[in-house]
């Protein structure tokens, strides 16, 4: 059987279409195992029991990381959507990209806490956020402000310094 030409074209158009939903749907399955991650690697100065993750607006990242929270049975992490005057109650705030918009009021509300914020903007770390995504040609790394997270008593491992880019 052989396909028309016009047939291909609309296969491929529709390959080209859907790729991008794939690959987002990836980068969002990645960034809540790095998130998962970085704060398995941090202490907190008191040593909580129980962290609250707050994640800013809709994004698939918190259903994904909910996904690991309960296929690890993790009964320590509770995360759920927040908004920009909720993040002083967390202990982890996640800023997506699509809200780097409200990124100075989350920092002007966690100042001075132990909170940790993780951002997917890079330039965001040199502006006082703990950790950021650094996203390359063909794979995901991160960058660690270390100081920034020693001025709030967060404690990172050394296993994350070394994975990561330190600034």
């Amino acid at each position: 059987m052989k396909l028309q030409p016009e047939t291909t074209c609309r296969a491929i158009l529709a390959l080209l279409l859907i790729m991008p939903l794939v690959v987002s749907a990836q980068n969002e399955k990645f960034h809540a195992i790095f998130l998962y991650k970085f704060i398995d690697n941090v202490n907190w100065p008191d040593s909580r029991k129980e962290l609250r993750v707050g994640i800013i607006g809709d994004t698939k990242v918190l259903d994904e990381f909910q996904k690991i929270l309960k296929a690890r049975s993790v009964s320590n992490l509770i995360a759920q959507k927040i908004t920009v005057s909720e993040v002083s109650t967390c202990d982890v705030v996640f800023v997506p990209e699509t809200h780097n918009a409200v990124f100075n009021r989350v920092m002007e509300n966690v100042k001075s806490k132990s909170i940790l914020v993780i951002t997917e903007e890079p330039d965001f770390v040199r502006k006082g956020a703990g950790i950021s995504f650094l996203q390359g040609e063909d794979k995901l790394g991160f960058i660690v402000n270390k100081h920034a997270l020693d001025e709030k008593g967060l404690k990172v491992s050394t296993l994350l310094l070394t994975l990561g880019k330190e600034i």
